[in-house]
């Protein structure tokens, strides 16, 4: 599996054009895992623990299970990552409603400070506030292509 790591968080990669191969590589690569952390003295917290499949195809996804100690791992459908919201279509739609929601409370704020304080200062709140915020994350979106084959996310 591909990892990567940010701080404490990580996101473990797997991908295989055969959904039925990617669970039993996948369930055994996860043991593996998890005899590293029992090994190292760490432990993983199956409650946080989630996994997402990412795919364009158009096939039942239903009877795909992710296990780790006899524990049976959350699917879900998105996933926050250091602030960007991935689904498993890699449609960008969640991504964009929070983005939307967030910077339209923004242009609240600077809606409403607007008679207080000069352009300059009103263009310092946009930059700090909303540009910053958009434009985070817009290298990965950038690069993100739809799959064609199922990956584990």
């Amino acid at each position: 599996m591909k990892s990567i790591l940010f701080a404490d968080d990580t996101v473990l990669l797997q991908s295989d054009n055969n959904l039925g191969k990617l669970q039993n590589l996948v369930n055994h690569e996860m043991a593996k895992v998890m005899d590293w952390l029992t090994a190292n003295k760490l432990s993983l917290n199956i409650s946080k623990t989630k996994y997402m499949l990412i795919t364009n195809k158009h096939v039942s996804t239903e009877s795909f299970e992710m296990n780790v100690n006899r524990y049976c791992i959350e699917r879900t459908v998105t996933y926050k990552y250091l602030g960007v919201t991935v689904d498993e279509k890699l449609t960008r739609k969640e991504h964009c409603k929070e983005m939307c929601s967030t910077i339209s409370k923004y242009f609240g704020v600077i809606y409403k400070v607007k008679h207080y304080v000069n352009n300059h200062a009103l263009r310092m709140l946009y930059h700090s506030l909303i540009s910053s915020r958009a434009q985070y994350g817009i290298i990965a979106w950038g690069k993100a292509i739809i799959c064609s084959q199922y990956q584990l996310f």
